[in-house]
């Protein structure tokens, strides 16, 4: 695992009191994501420091998972998105577990697009290449219930000049209404992203996500915290709704 790698830690905003309202959940959704982006940010810069000159001159921090090369020896991840479980503001903090959500509740989904200013696939790194550039990012959910498609929410944003941020925070809202009643709605959330660069055009889906709940453990087994077990690669992202 890289540096960019470590486990999101909760903010004093997200753990404490009840927001009032949609708008009060949704500042501090986005005032964790923003957080944890920038502790993020900080730690890939050190990584980089600190890999200078390692793997052909081109270190490649990712967001989530083992890094690959490709059989010319170069990094070939320049861009890429993670995601976290939902962050659920209920009454009583704290707002875990935050994948068993009930009707109503504000919860959030918070995704991270990363770009990779260690990439060079090209004379050019990719944060330098996505400057001013526009994004689109979608979040395809499925109702594994009932086997029907929950609308797509999709959220779009320009990236600044001179360079990319390495991490740009995405948060969405989830639908939790209506009641669904006696049978809970199991959801699968999937999280893509697209620029489109005339002939070379960038685009990504999130494989990886970190999971923010407690593991409770099954029985006589100890519950495992996140940031032992919090990284879920290549697995669905899945959230349950009851009434």
């Amino acid at each position: 695992m890289t540096a960019v790698e470590d486990a999101p830690v909760a903010s004093a905003p997200a753990a404490t009191g009840v927001p009032a309202s949609e708008e009060e959940a949704r500042g501090l959704a986005m005032q964790w994501a923003n957080e944890q982006a920038a502790r993020l940010t900080a730690r890939a810069q050190n990584y980089l420091a600190s890999s200078n000159g390692h793997a052909n001159g081109s270190p490649s921090p990712r967001i989530g998972g083992p890094t690959y090369y490709p059989t010319s020896g170069a990094p070939y991840v320049s861009f890429d998105v993670a995601a976290v479980s939902p962050i659920t503001f209920s009454s009583p903090p704290p707002y875990l577990p935050s994948k068993i959500i009930a009707a109503g509740d504000l919860s959030f989904l918070v995704a991270f697009i990363f770009t990779n200013p260690a990439s060079y696939m090209a004379t050019t790194p990719a944060s330098v290449q996505l400057a001013a550039r526009p994004w689109r990012m979608t979040l395809d959910q499925s109702n594994l219930t009932t086997g029907g498609i929950v609308p797509t929410k999709f959220a779009t944003g320009v990236f600044p000049t001179p360079a990319a941020p390495t991490l740009t925070p995405v948060v969405f809202l989830l639908d939790t209404t209506p009641n669904p009643g006696p049978d809970p709605r199991l959801i699968e959330a999937n999280v893509t992203v697209y620029v489109d660069l005339p002939g070379q055009p960038f685009a990504a889906f999130a494989t990886d996500f970190y999971d923010i709940d407690n593991d409770p453990g099954f029985p006589f087994l100890p519950p495992i915290p996140p940031e032992s077990s919090g990284w879920r690669y290549d697995l669905p992202n899945r959230y349950l709704v009851y009434g």
